[in-house]
């Protein structure tokens, strides 16, 4: 467990998944998946995330198990939180541009997250390298990668011949393209199962993908990167 006892200035196994001690286990998981999102280098290209990243599993297993975490809980004495203010601060509003690009980031998210679903039972049935757990992680993570640089690879995608209505798949793609070049360079003699799981699932996306796109236009955003290949 990291080093988090209890204390009045000292960090608890929360704070460790930017969590209050008081949210739910959906809340849980879903904060769990963003800081493992953020500190795995796979995709945030941060190699200096060791303890980091062992701070953050061993803070999970102790709270994705409700017996330990209600162990834990009466450790700290977890309070409730603070009731919040009524009406809470009006946000500021969004530009036209940060309302488009909210938008494009949008319809990536979910093309991502079903071409990923897809491709992850396609994987499960055919060839399994882990279970269904782990492919989902995966698949979180890769679409996080897919939402960085939504405007340069928008403009990648119209450059391709993309039209308005493909722009979102074809960033999506050009996304696709990225971490794969990402994980081809990551790939060692003894490449780590989940780097090879990872360019399994990038080549699968990209097919469930492309599948109703021009030939002309696949080919224009250079095509399946079969990185899979390349590592194996």
């Amino acid at each position: 467990m990291p080093t988090t006892t209890p204390g009045a200035a000292e960090a608890t196994l929360y704070d460790l998944l930017q969590v209050d001690a008081s949210c739910s286990a959906d809340e849980l998981r879903a904060a769990y998946r963003l800081r493992l999102r953020a500190l795995h280098p796979d995709l945030s290209g941060r190699a200096d995330v060791g303890s980091e990243m062992t701070d953050l599993l061993a803070a999970w297993k102790v709270l994705s198990d409700p017996e330990q975490r209600a162990a834990y809980d009466a450790e700290i004495e977890v309070v409730e939180a603070p009731i919040p203010d009524p009406v809470p601060p009006p946000s500021p509003r969004r530009s036209r541009r940060q309302a488009w690009v909210a938008g494009v980031q949008a319809q990536i998210r979910r093309l991502s997250t079903l071409a990923g679903r897809s491709a992850t039972q396609t994987l499960l049935l055919k060839h399994p390298r882990g279970g269904r757990e782990v492919y989902d992680e995966l698949v979180d993570l890769i679409v996080g990668g897919l939402l960085e640089d939504t405007e340069p690879r928008v403009r990648a995608a119209r450059a391709a011949g993309a039209a308005p209505l493909d722009l979102g798949v074809g960033a999506t793609l050009v996304g696709i393209r990225t971490l794969a070049d990402r994980v081809r360079r990551q790939a060692t003699v003894a490449t780590p199962v989940e780097l090879v799981m990872t360019a399994e699932l990038l080549d699968r996306m990209w097919d469930v993908l492309a599948h109703e796109l021009p030939t002309t236009l696949e080919q224009s955003l250079g095509g399946n990167p079969h990185v899979s290949r390349k590592i194996g």
